[in-house]
């Protein structure tokens, strides 16, 4: 005989409670106290209790998957994003799908169709009829709701405070412009140039993809030219990971030879000596913008129109800067 499957009726009739409370623990609600979600969580586990998939797929018209496409999951940043949105959709009762696109388009798209075969919920086509986030980056063919950084108003934060302790000779090694993020940070380097009345030297600039290798011999090459600059500004964290390399390897002490900014704020960066200076990413409020549009938007309560969020990083000085 087919066993009947338990409810959160069941649990709350077992536990003598209503049983919207039931739903909510399970729900990780705040407003349940802890000790009333242990209690329901011990009772679902005694009961055989298993979260009905299909009403809540229902529900959203959709299923209960949420793709996450990043460009590097190496990438400090990359990893918390998926990390922080991982959690925040198990407790919405989702399941996140991660795929590594490498920075490729044709590996994006591949990507993307599997997610798309696998009916996830998140190249251009593809997505037209599927609710997204873009986040970070963003593409003009795609529509749909943005998480963005501030990028340009950071790197320009971080240039003004080299200018202000009288570097003239800047350098910048940052992501290619054809990826938006990095034109948006190039110009928050050029718009301190402008607004201190100095003209930007060529030759201190290297723009290239976020790749560790790159970093260091962009900044290798960088330190070649004479006279050399006499700070740096590393506009990925990838691309400081490696430059970093290239200043230990030219013997260069920090910051009486050479200023350093770095872009993202992993912990080893508080532990360097001295410790690293660094446009800190808002990633908890980022992710928890895109969790609000993405699941807004599959339950139908998202507005008409694509919605723009902007977070604003936050440059965090230390001693790689130190006058």
């Amino acid at each position: 005989m087919h066993q009947r499957r338990t409810t959160i009726k069941d649990i709350a009739v077992h536990l003598g409670i209503d049983h919207s409370t039931v739903s909510r623990a399970l729900n990780d609600n705040p407003n349940i106290s802890e000790e009333t979600k242990h209690q329901v969580r011990q009772a679902a586990l005694r009961l055989g209790y298993v979260a009905n998939a299909s009403a809540r797929a229902m529900r959203y018209n959709h299923n209960a998957l949420i793709g996450l496409a990043i460009p590097d999951i190496r990438n400090d940043f990359y990893s918390a994003v998926a990390r922080a949105l991982a959690e925040r959709c198990n407790r919405a009762g989702f399941q996140m799908v991660l795929v590594n696109t490498d920075d490729h388009p044709e590996v994006e798209y591949r990507q993307v169709r599997a997610l798309m075969e696998a009916r996830v919920a998140t190249t251009a086509k593809l997505l037209a009829p599927v609710p997204t986030v873009q986040f970070v980056r963003q593409s003009p063919k795609l529509s749909g709701d943005i998480v963005r950084m501030d990028d340009t108003r950071a790197m320009r934060e971080a240039t003004e405070h080299l200018l202000a302790q009288g570097h003239k000779r800047i350098g910048y090694v940052g992501t290619r412009k054809d990826i938006n993020v990095g034109q948006a940070r190039l110009n928050g380097y050029l718009e301190a140039h402008v607004a201190a009345g100095l003209a930007v030297d060529e030759r201190y600039l290297a723009l290239v993809s976020p790749r560790q290798t790159f970093g260091s011999d962009s900044v290798a090459r960088l330190l070649a030219v004479s006279p050399a600059p006499t700070a740096l500004i590393i506009g990925s964290s990838e691309l400081t990971i490696g430059g970093l390399g290239a200043i230990q390897a030219a013997g260069l002490t920090i910051p009486s030879e050479l200023a350093v900014i770095g872009y993202g704020d992993p912990v080893w960066c508080r532990l360097l000596s001295p410790s690293l200076t660094a446009v800190q990413l808002p990633v908890d409020e980022m992710v928890e913008a895109a969790e609000t549009l993405i699941l807004d938007r599959i339950g139908g309560k998202a507005p008409a129109g694509a919605d723009v969020r902007s977070c604003r990083p936050t440059l965090v000085v230390r001693g790689s800067t130190a006058t």
